[in-house]
């Protein structure tokens, strides 16, 4: 492990990667301060994982935490032109992103980096899995779970295996993947993405800094991703067309061979047939086998909260996708769908989104639509004569209307295209609740 000459640190945002950050920074011998908006007694379980020595400023960033500091270290919950990131540029301050920072503690280790509207979570985890079944000591992180700094100081892996967000991602100032991997574009973040094309551009900065020898694996159905400016090789995957991996009708195709069946595929969903084409080549370039590829996408069902069948009863399939918090998340989740078979719950925190394009879908194949959530009459307005729209107000509420509604043969889906936050405390607590009362059919349910 290289160490990173700063004799004073700053970590801007206490998160779960603003603690890992500081605590990497207090092993390389550092004076480590820290800073974030909010006040200690909301901030108490941070402050109490947080290295001995850290001085924290909390309630805001005053321009005092910039004295004498070496070096910035930005958590992902900050935006890139926040006014303390922007007075450090000022003063010659370098200004890192977590995932950037802990990379340059270990450059020289090979690291397959996932970005992407949709999917990241899941296809980080395929690849970790296809690569350690392969003999490869991979490790999964970055946005999902343990972040790059706590991985840095952790033993036993070889290969990064990192979700990198454009958050993370628009700080990039010289991270190189051996492997890039970028699945999708679709609305999201608006609300502190000014458009789309700036938030485009946060996601193609993760292939800024590759080299010839490195992959590129780009969605070919997506002309704004796979035109991405890179130097490295381009891999392409396809759901419509013959390229790097593609999907001809029930197969799954490495090129001109066939990788597996289309039924033999543990994840559902046909969005989640491009995530597995994704993730095989990207497992390939690194050095993963091909038939050890097939049977991890065999035996792999997905993970939590991201559509996967929860229950079933009366012919009925109910589906957790709370973690599709975006419109193009949704229309993905919709495409696998028979013609009017789904009763959908949508709703939450719209993020400034257009839910107008989720029209066309959702008339295809929507039953109902039951909106929840402080956007719920947003959506209603968008929705309005695309299927029949109950206003619900609150998942419970929601989820007996479905209920009552759906026959046999049918499926209630959450995949609500919103933030949770409004009446969650995350995406998790609410497909936790969905699942509870999909399972609970006498009431009172929990």
């Amino acid at each position: 492990m290289e160490r990173i000459e700063a004799a004073r640190v700053l970590v801007v945002g206490l998160a779960r990667s603003g603690v890992a950050a500081a605590t990497l920074a207090a092993h390389d011998g550092a004076e480590v301060w820290v800073t974030d908006r909010r006040l200690a007694a909301e901030l108490r379980p941070q402050l109490e994982r947080l290295p001995p020595g850290v001085r924290s400023f909390l309630g805001d960033h005053p321009a005092a935490c910039l004295e004498g500091v070496d070096l910035v270290v930005s958590s992902p919950g900050v935006a890139a032109d926040a006014p303390i990131l922007t007075a450090a540029r000022e003063r010659g301050i370098s200004v890192l992103a977590e995932v950037e920072y802990a990379w340059l503690h270990e450059p020289s280790r090979p690291l397959v980096a996932v970005t992407g509207s949709n999917g990241k979570s899941t296809v980080t985890v395929l690849i970790a899995e296809m690569l350690s079944a392969s003999g490869m000591a991979a490790v999964p992180g970055g946005n999902l779970g343990a972040p790059a700094s706590e991985l840095v100081l952790r033993s036993g892996w070889e290969w990064w295996v990192l979700e990198v967000s454009s958050f993370q991602a628009e700080l990039l100032t010289s991270m190189r993947p051996t492997v890039g991997v970028f699945l999708n574009l679709s609305q999201d973040h608006l609300e502190r993405h000014p458009d789309m094309a700036t938030y485009l551009a946060a996601k193609q900065r993760l292939f800024a800094f590759q080299s010839p020898g490195d992959a590129a694996v780009l969605n070919g159905d997506d002309e704004a991703v796979a035109g991405t400016p890179t130097r490295a090789r381009r891999f392409l995957f396809s759901l419509h067309r013959p390229v790097d991996a593609w999907l001809a009708g029930d197969r799954l195709m490495m090129g001109e061979k066939e990788l597996l069946s289309l039924d033999r595929v543990g994840l559902m969903g046909i969005h989640n047939v491009a995530n597995a084409l994704a993730a095989a080549l990207a497992a390939e370039e690194a050095g993963a086998a091909r038939p050890t590829i097939a049977r991890v996408l065999e035996s792999f069902e997905g993970l939590e909260h991201r559509h996967r069948i929860v229950h079933s009863s009366g012919g009925v399939r109910w589906v957790d996708d709370s973690k599709a918090t975006n419109v193009g998340a949704t229309l993905a989740a919709l495409r696998g769908y028979p013609e009017r078979s789904v009763h959908l719950i949508l709703g939450g925190l719209g993020k400034g989104q257009d839910f107008a394009i989720l029209r066309e879908e959702v008339h295809r194949a929507a039953a109902a639509v039951y909106l929840i959530g402080s956007d719920a009459a947003t959506i209603a307005a968008a929705l309005e004569e695309a299927a029949p729209v109950v206003l619900c107000g609150t998942l419970e509420v929601a989820v007996q209307r479905a209920r009552t509604a759906a026959a046999t043969g049918q499926w209630v889906l959450l995949a609500p295209a919103c933030a949770s936050f409004d009446q969650f405390s995350d995406y998790a607590q609410r497909g936790d609740r969905f699942t509870a009362l999909a399972r609970c059919e006498v009431a009172p349910c929990p």
